[in-house]
């Protein structure tokens, strides 16, 4: 594991501070290692960290009172995770859960110092706001889709956005760098993990995308999009 000012210099907004103020703020973070599928921080717990993720993937969950899990997005390494509305609501709870989806390093100030060096430096309230606004965007664009589109648009557009993320060119086709099992899809989506495996199993008969080891493979992106497209 790197030293905790090592994993610091490259976080979002942290990594916009010289290093005398970057070294002043280390007391202030907590880095932890959190292994695959256990929580960072679970719905309706107290809360009053802003986290981070260092390294790895979390994946941020919704409960439904019927026991469904809704994936309302993936966190790669070096992003906020959120704030959880702590910064301005002051709501003790958190409003979702966090889950590695593999062994990941986490960060987590708590929210008072947070506010408090926003407060010193409110240069940096803008590339805050850019984050959260990005997150916003992101979640009613996944709304929209679930809204509106057909479930084979919306897995098509969640693995295009995962290869454009994620994604590593192999002589195999385009190797997403998430392993997807074939719920998380479906909670991804909104959709059943009968209908996820049946729309999967279409783009596998189609050759559109292959899978090994776990791993998710685009072979013919254009395809793809122009599922993602209905072109």
């Amino acid at each position: 594991m790197k030293e905790k000012i090592e994993y610091l210099k490259e976080l979002p907004i942290i990594k916009l501070l010289k290093s005398e103020e970057l070294n002043k703020l280390e007391d202030k973070f907590h880095v932890e290692n959190v292994s695959k599928n256990k929580f960072v921080f679970e719905e309706g717990n107290s809360c009053i960290w802003v986290y981070f993720v260092c390294s790895g993937r979390v994946k941020l969950l919704a409960h439904s009172s019927a026991g469904k899990d809704f994936i309302i997005r993936i966190v790669s390494s070096n992003d906020l995770i959120s704030d959880n509305n702590l910064i301005f609501k002051r709501d003790p709870e958190c409003a979702y859960s966090a889950k590695a989806l593999e062994s990941s390093v986490v960060a987590k100030i708590s929210t008072n110092d947070f506010l408090s060096f926003l407060d010193k430096k409110p240069e940096l309230f803008k590339s805050y706001a850019e984050i959260i606004d990005a997150h916003l965007l992101e979640a009613y664009q996944s709304l929209k889709n679930m809204a509106f589109e057909k479930v084979e648009r919306r897995i098509a557009r969640h693995l295009i956005q995962f290869a454009k993320n994620t994604g590593e060119k192999t002589d195999e086709g385009i190797k997403l760098g998430v392993k997807l099992s074939r719920q998380e899809i479906a909670n991804l989506t909104g959709t059943t993990i009968e209908t996820a495996i049946r729309v999967m199993s279409k783009f596998k008969k189609l050759k559109i995308i292959s899978e090994k080891e776990g791993h998710i493979f685009i072979i013919e992106r254009h395809k793809l999009v122009n599922v993602a497209e209905e072109f």
